[in-house]
C-alpha cells in the first residue's frame, strides 16, 4: 500500500551533518526523513535552479522534449524500501493506457517530483520504518547533551587541567 506524500522541506542532520529531505502525508500525520548525500542535495538545488532559468527563457528541457517526442508522460514517483533496508525510487511513465516503471536514484526522483509537481507515493513499509525509528524530543535532547559532553572532552587542553576547579 502506498500513501501520497509531499516534500515538506529540507534540513541538515546535526549529528551526521548530512542533508535530510522531509516528507509529510497530506494529513500531516506522518513524517518520513530521507537522508541524502551532500552531492545529491547540491544536485537537487542545481537542477531546480537550472529548470527555473530555462523556463524563464521559454525553453523546454531535454526530458520534456524527449517525453513529448516519445509520446510519454510522467504519472507519479514511488519511494519504497527494499528487503535490504535500502531506499529505492521509481518513476512511472504512461503511454496509451500502458504504464512503465523505471528505477531511478532518490535524488533524481525527488528532482522529478519537485520540478514537475508529480504525486509522490511512499510505501507503508517505509512509513512504518520511519515511525518506528522516529526520534522524540527526549531522545534528541539526550543525544544533544551527550554530543555536547563529548565535544567538551575533545576540546579539553591538558595544560589547562590543573586550572579547572574541583
Amino acid at each position: 500500500m502506498y500513501v501520497e506524500m509531499t516534500v515538506y522541506g529540507f534540513t541538515i542532520d546535526s549529528v551526521s551533518q548530512r542533508p535530510v529531505v522531509l516528507l509529510k502525508d497530506t494529513e500531516g500525520a506522518n513524517t518520513v526523513p530521507l537522508w541524502i548525500s551532500l552531492k545529491d542535495g547540491v544536485s537537487i538545488a542545481a537542477d531546480l535552479l537550472c529548470r527555473d532559468l530555462a523556463n524563464k527563457e521559454g525553453r523546454s528541457d531535454f526530458l520534456d522534449s524527449l517525453l513529448k517526442k516519445l509520446e510519454l508522460s510522467l504519472s507519479r514517483v514511488i519511494v519504497d524500501m527494499d528487503d535490504g533496508g535500502d531506499i529505492v525510487a521509481h518513476v512511472c511513465l504512461s503511454a496509451s493506457g500502458n504504464e512503465e516503471v523505471v528505477a531511478v536514484g532518490l535524488a533524481e526522483a525527488l528532482n522529478v517530483v519537485l520540478s514537475r509537481k508529480l504525486p509522490l507515493m511512499v510505501s507503508s513499509r517505509l512509513i512504518d520504518w520511519a515511525t518506528r525509528y522516529a526520534l522524540n524530543d527526549e531522545v534528541v535532547l539526550s543525544e544533544n547533551n551527550e554530543r555536547r559532553y563529548a565535544d567538551f572532552l575533545e576540546n579539553l587542553d591538558p595544560s589547562q587541567m590543573n586550572k579547572l576547579p574541583i
